[in-house]
């Protein structure tokens, strides 16, 4: 009986990390939006937070509501660092091919372009 138990809070644990492990943007999983291969990436910390919030591009709008990466709550998520988010890219199948600088406003971002893995086929 403490197998079963102990599996299935395993098995509870994987389901929850693996939800909270998926990227969102304007209400979509950016995994099952088809038909794009490159996408562009800006982290931004406010003014006193200790943490960035992550700004996604992939042709659907420009405002940031559009493009605030969130959970499947709409909820914005908020990262560490920008290697955490890199990590969390390559996971979700994206890989990082270039890093430029852009300003608008008179103020400097730097944005990622990541473009979508092509995974083998099985054959």
């Amino acid at each position: 009986m403490k197998k079963i138990v102990l599996a299935f809070c395993f098995w509870l644990l994987g389901i929850v990390f693996a939800k909270a492990q998926t990227i969102y943007v304007n209400g979509q999983s950016l995994n099952a939006i088809r038909n794009i291969n490159y996408i562009t990436i800006k982290a931004e910390k406010a003014w006193l937070a200790t943490k960035l919030s992550v700004f996604l591009d992939y042709g659907q709008g420009n405002s940031p509501r559009e493009q605030e990466v969130t959970d499947a709550n709409r909820k914005p998520l908020f990262f560490n660092s920008k290697v955490e988010i890199f990590n969390l890219m390559d996971r979700q199948g994206w890989e990082l091919v270039d890093t430029y600088e852009e300003i608008k406003e008179g103020k400097t971002f730097i944005l990622h372009i990541f473009k979508r893995k092509i995974l083998p086929r099985v054959k």
